[in-house]
């Protein structure tokens, strides 16, 4: 019988042991090695992927907006509608500033919706109507004061008389803040009742004015005046507006101002 080699002794075991955790330690080193590298290199291409996502965002938000339809009779960057008399009438100018989501604005149309249409009517004063929709937030659709402040634009270039009899149903029939709003067939609804052509579904399916009510209006309301309603009289804000017949007095009283300013004006110049 062959005989065996000579037995490890009790250091040499402890050495071949020490030997097979070095390795053991080194190919585990070596495979953390590995993993963060791997973890580091993924990072990076995340990191670099949103850096460029963002460089593409910056660069397309300052590029200029694409071009917005101007509703007809509307000239390019005028941010209101324009009802009653005529801009070089020398009428009294009322800026109006509304949300159709805004209670407030209700209660300016309850308590002065009649006097508006009367001055409009009589050509008493040029109306400046700047339709917002800063109050998009507070319906759970996210855009009721946009669809219907298109609406709005849309009655307009379909026919100007339109306009008050389509305000007053809406106001009348206003969605309180934290619903999702009135649908757009009860706006178009409302829009038919004023009186307005099939050509304002059209518009209104089309979303046609939402751009320039956003980037033209709305633009204009948060720089003057801010929320709603707010109304200017001759470039002088009014707030008299909640007192029932004070909106019209002080028109009529900016008019026969003017025209007392005019008549005297005249005077002076006769010889």
């Amino acid at each position: 019988m062959a005989a065996s080699g000579p037995s490890m002794s009790a250091q040499e075991r402890r050495e071949a042991q020490r030997e097979a955790l070095r390795k053991q330690r080194q190919a585990e080193l070596k495979r953390q090695r590995t993993v963060r590298t791997v973890v580091i290199a993924a990072v990076t291409v995340v990191a670099l992927v949103l850096v460029a996502g963002a460089g593409v965002f910056i660069y397309r938000s300052l590029q200029p907006a694409g071009p917005v339809a101007t509703p007809a009779g509307v000239a390019e960057d005028q941010p209101y509608l324009v009802l009653g008399a005529p801009e070089d009438s020398g009428k009294p100018v009322v800026e109006l500033h509304l949300d159709f989501m805004c209670p407030y604005c209700g209660q300016f149309e309850q308590i002065n919706g009649a006097d508006l249409e009367t001055m409009v009517n009589d050509q008493e004063a040029t109306i400046h109507l700047v339709p917002r929709r800063f109050l998009d937030t507070q319906s759970t659709s996210g855009d009721y004061s946009s669809r219907a402040a298109n609406a709005l634009v849309c009655v307009y270039e379909d026919n100007p008389e339109n306009v008050l009899p389509f305000q007053q149903l809406m106001f009348a029939n206003q969605p309180a803040e934290g619903t999702a709003g009135l649908t757009d067939d009860e706006i178009w609804g409302y829009a038919q009742e004023a009186g307005a052509s099939d050509s304002v579904q059209s518009c209104m399916s089309a979303k046609t004015y939402q751009p320039w009510v956003r980037q033209v209006a709305d633009p204009y309301g948060e720089e003057n005046g801010g929320g709603t309603p707010y109304i200017e009289i001759d470039g002088t804000q009014f707030e008299q507006w909640s007192t029932e017949g004070a909106l019209r007095e002080a028109v009529l009283a900016a008019g026969g101002s003017a025209a007392s300013d005019a008549g005297g004006a005249s005077g002076s110049g006769q010889g």
